[in-house]
């Protein structure tokens, strides 16, 4: 299955290791084990069919496996690539960063509120919540509450459990709110 470009040559510096630590981790995912996949697999991912295009991802995955994300072995004479814990986090870090509130073509008429108090102790992960909330569109109306018109709930869930402040997250969804007409206009709804 052929998840990117098939180009090798369009790849720019660490974007080739990011792509083949993310196809690493979902061909995992989707057959139930870390130890996968075999190197050839990996390189038909990529439709390497040449040798220099197979070194390129020979060396992106020495990258990947002298920064601990993934380990290399032979098990019955193949090589296998296995994602370490250290590797899932970093994907778990490419895909915080690639979440993003889709925009309805129209709106339904509902405010999702997004309202937070996370204790001192966990100050990083609120500046986290905080800026991630901020560059996904969604408006600050308190230090700790924010608004949005658009579907959001599961992205919400998903960024507290990266952060492990989901505890602390109270989603709410309403059709009616005070001051609606402004917000209207932030969102040109």
């Amino acid at each position: 299955y052929n998840l990117f470009n098939k180009n090798m040559r369009k790849y720019i510096n660490g974007e080739l290791t990011k792509n083949i630590l993310k196809a690493i981790t979902g061909t995992a995912f989707i057959v139930g084990s870390l130890a996968l996949p075999q190197l050839p697999i990996v390189y038909k991912m990529f439709n390497a069919e040449n040798r220099r295009e197979k070194e390129k991802i020979r060396r992106a995955i020495n990258i990947l496996e002298n920064k601990k994300y993934v380990k290399k072995y032979k098990k019955g004479g193949i090589d296998v690539v296995e994602i370490t814990e250290n590797g899932r986090k970093e994907v778990l870090k490419y895909k915080l960063d690639e979440i993003k509130i889709k925009e309805q073509k129209r709106w339904d008429g509902i405010w999702r509120i997004i309202m937070f108090d996370i204790p001192e102790k966990k100050k990083t992960a609120r500046d986290g919540l905080t800026l991630k909330l901020i560059k996904m569109g969604c408006a600050p109306i308190q230090k700790s509450v924010f608004f949005s018109p658009y579907e959001c709930e599961k992205k919400i869930k998903f960024i507290g459990e990266y952060f492990d402040i989901a505890k602390h997250i109270i989603f709410l969804e309403t059709n009616k709110i005070s001051n609606e007409d402004s917000l209207k206009d932030e969102f040109e709804l």
